[in-house]
């Protein structure tokens, strides 16, 4: 019977997911439309809400595509090296305002970037190869009224033949390798201010998804019967635009080139000891290692800096592949007033968070970092060699949210003049021996 209601509340709330960003929002609807679609399913839903082909003869402004993009982005151009790279996402969400659900494949394929230079000129675009997009079958969504469906483009940047070269590529979440003739390519011209969109082309052929409103009787329930895929034939060449967001492509500075400065704030990824040893094998050895980032006020305004989840820590194994960590926990507080630190004009601040290198009892060393809230994450396999190492600075969070006893949220605490953006430092190098 447990399960059984859980299974039931599943149900639920997969029908009422509704996916919110707090992040500074972009939003367009030009040339908003979606063409003739005539519905194919395999199986329809017994709900009165259910799609139909004349609720699909959507009207202008209907569907809104928006980028989740800061108001400052800064990203640090990588050294000129084998190996060295500066990596980074897009996320695009698309928000369904029509009276109906509408299914859509808001997927790799059907995403066209386009930047523009800082001379204002959009950049030479090489697309991928046997690009997907027209007649075909293709895995979507059905996005519900007022839901929000959302995907990403991962950003490398890289020399390639002293060139600066952006690749946008599909997420990679095994960490497997970048397949290049699937990606778009665009040759970056050096540091400077850049804008980018995306525009979604509505694709033909037919859309493919499981429909979370589709009603299961108590047999069906009880047997555990899987939600059955259904097919809409779509036929349109409707477009969504989003509009010009900017980024800044950055000059690593200061020593060591480990520094990048944004609008008179130094951003700095702070390895005292580059050198570091790892720790004897076995389960209670550790090496505690400092790692920080520095921040230096070099404007006349005083500033907060968000210091509660705003560092996210990056490594480049010595065969160059990318890791990129996000906190883990069972277990997070708030943010509090005590999270926001103060640099007056002139003076630094720099933030330690609790690294350490231990053999794990996977036989391998790893790098732990503790974000000091309760989020923890680590960097496994590690063995002797180079390293480079980074934090990236993003914080879109000015106010506090104050809680009653029963820690209902019950209004927000501004913060004055806090400083916002996304920042990615250099990456810096570090080496690891055993002894």
């Amino acid at each position: 019977m447990r399960y059984f209601f859980r299974f039931l509340l599943a149900l639920l709330m997969a029908a009422l997911l509704v996916v919110t960003y707090g992040s500074i929002q972009a939003v367009g609807n030009e040339n908003s439309k979606v063409e003739k679609v005539t519905n194919m399913a395999s199986r329809k839903s017994k709900r009165s809400n259910q799609v139909k082909q004349n609720d699909l003869q959507l009207k202008e402004n209907s569907l809104q595509l928006k980028m989740e993009w800061p108001k400052i982005v800064a990203i640090s151009i990588p050294e000129n090296k084998p190996g060295v790279t500066a990596e980074f996402s897009f996320t695009v969400s698309l928000t369904n305002n029509t009276p109906a659900p509408v299914p859509l494949a808001i997927d790799y394929d059907a995403l066209i970037p386009e930047i523009f230079g800082p001379d204002g000129q959009a950049l030479h675009r090489r697309e991928p190869i046997n690009r997907q997009i027209g007649n075909g079958e293709y895995h979507g969504s059905l996005v519900g009224v007022r839901q929000q469906i959302s995907t990403s483009m991962e950003g490398r940047l890289s020399w390639q033949n002293n060139l600066l070269q952006l690749i946008l590529h599909r997420p990679t979440y095994d960490e497997s390798p970048i397949d290049i003739d699937k990606s778009w390519s665009f040759d970056i011209l050096g540091s400077g201010e850049y804008q980018v969109r995306f525009t979604y082309e509505t694709p033909t052929g037919i859309i493919v998804y499981t429909n979370p409103f589709t009603l299961f009787n108590i047999k069906e329930i009880l047997e555990k019967k899987e939600m059955p895929l259904e097919r809409i034939e779509v036929a349109g060449t409707g477009q969504l635009v989003t509009p010009l967001a900017n980024f800044r492509l950055l000059q690593p500075v200061g020593l060591h080139n480990s520094a990048v400065e944004v609008d008179g704030i130094r951003f700095e990824t702070f390895i005292p000891e580059p050198l570091l040893t790892l720790p004897h094998k076995n389960d209670n050895s550790y090496q505690s290692v400092q790692i920080g980032m520095r921040i230096t006020n070099n404007t006349p305004t005083p500033f907060y800096f968000s210091f509660y989840g705003s560092f996210y820590p990056e490594l480049i194994m010595p065969d160059g592949q990318v890791q990129r960590r996000g906190y883990a926990t069972d277990w997070m507080r708030g943010p509090e007033e005590s999270d926001f630190l103060l640099v007056t004009p002139g003076k630094s601040v720099t933030f330690f968070p609790d690294i350490s290198l231990f053999w794990t009892n996977h036989s391998q060393f790893s790098l732990g970092v503790s974000s000091g809230y309760g989020g923890s994450c680590s960097f496994d396999q590690l063995k002797p060699g180079i390293y480079h190492f980074r934090f990236q600075y993003y914080n879109t969070s000015d106010t506090i949210p104050k809680k009653n006893l029963a820690g209902e949220s019950i209004e927000s605490l501004p913060i004055e003049k806090v400083w916002t953006g996304w920042v990615d430092t250099p990456f810096v190098e570090f080496r690891l021996i055993e002894l």
